[in-house]
């Protein structure tokens, strides 16, 4: 899988933060308000040439793993399309400066200072605000719900705050993400599959289960193994309409009951998360321009579901419009930039 790339550099003929507003969009970013250019930038680059460099990858459930460059920059806000979910942002470098602020995160009246290798985190719902005042190369990374729920076994609200990354586990985790940004272009659907279980294990390690961010007590190893394996054979399977539970549970070798057991413990049952995945893949395919070629009728019946009419209201009641008008936006955001 070809990782989605962006570059300011290429779209010189339009309005630079315009343009890459519009990228933060696509991205499921809040909006971006520039900053100025620090004395050190300035003398660097005496034409303040915006800078704006995107790399990102999907994973299979749906993580979006994204690592941003850019100029100095506050992205301020909360993702709304999705109310479920996690982010985490780690700070991979910034410029040079001796007149330059630290970054900082900041919600509901508190910051915290964002130095290199410290993680943000939050859940999607909330407003925060990410003020960058130097350029630099950040991790964002989106774990939606979806890809989450089972392993929040006992979800309660998280809050936005940062990690310090020097005790223990906490350490791993800002090694692994910081690998993981400079590995994104190597990654390919097997291996990203590797990471979706790497870091759920980690931030339950090392977020989910402290209860300064309203986690949990972590689940047993085995649980969260079983319902990793059960949805990627769901994942595997979304594609056939005739799909069951009693088959997906045959399938995975345990019985129906144990199968419904694991469902219960996230909250959801099967049929709601197949229901879920199938239409996040059909968002997808909706909104990327390889697909364009395909009717709504053929992408619905492509992912599973077998009535068009009930497609297109489960949809609009999962993202607040039609198939329709989230094409029509998305298609035509990406032949803006």
């Amino acid at each position: 899988m070809q990782p989605w790339t962006f570059d300011l550099a290429d779209h010189t003929d339009q309005p630079a933060a315009s343009v890459w507003r519009q990228t933060l969009a696509r991205l499921s970013l809040p909006e971006a308000t520039l900053l100025p250019m620090t004395a050190a930038e300035r003398h660097a680059d005496p034409r303040q040439r915006m800078i704006g460099r995107v790399t990102q990858v999907v994973t299979p459930l749906g993580i979006e793993i994204t690592r941003l460059t850019g100029s100095p920059q506050r992205i301020a806000g909360c993702y709304s399309a999705q109310t479920d979910g996690v982010w985490l942002a780690i700070l991979l470098s910034e410029g040079d400066s001796a007149d330059g602020s630290p970054a900082t995160l900041a919600s509901n009246g508190k910051s915290w200072p964002l130095g290199v290798d410290a993680i943000g985190c939050g859940p999607l719902a909330v407003d925060a605000v990410l003020t960058l005042p130097r350029s630099f190369s950040m991790l964002y990374v989106r774990l939606p719900r979806l890809a989450l729920h089972f392993r929040l076994l006992a979800p309660t609200p998280l809050r936005v705050g940062v990690l310090d990354p020097t005790p223990g586990i906490r350490r791993v985790l800002a090694g692994f993400l910081r690998s993981l940004g400079q590995s994104l272009e190597a990654m390919n659907d097997r291996q990203l599959r590797a990471i979706e279980l790497a870091l759920s294990e980690l931030l339950i390690g090392c977020v989910l289960s402290d209860p300064a961010y309203g986690g949990g007590a972590p689940p047993t190893s085995r649980r969260i193994a079983a319902m990793h394996s059960l949805c990627q054979l769901i994942e595997s399977e979304l594609t056939d309409p005739d799909l069951t539970m009693t088959a997906i549970a045959r399938k995975h070798g345990i019985s129906p009951r144990g199968l419904q057991k694991l469902f219960a413990a996230t909250g959801q049952n099967f049929s709601q998360y197949l229901r879920q995945r199938r239409l996040a893949r059909c968002h997808d395919d909706l909104a990327s321009p390889l697909s364009a070629h395909l009717s709504i009728s053929e992408i619905c019946f492509r992912w599973g579901f077998n009535d068009a009419a009930h497609f297109s209201r489960s949809f609009r009641q999962a993202y607040d419009m039609t198939p329709r008008e989230w094409r029509r936006a998305s298609l035509d955001s990406a032949v803006d930039e």
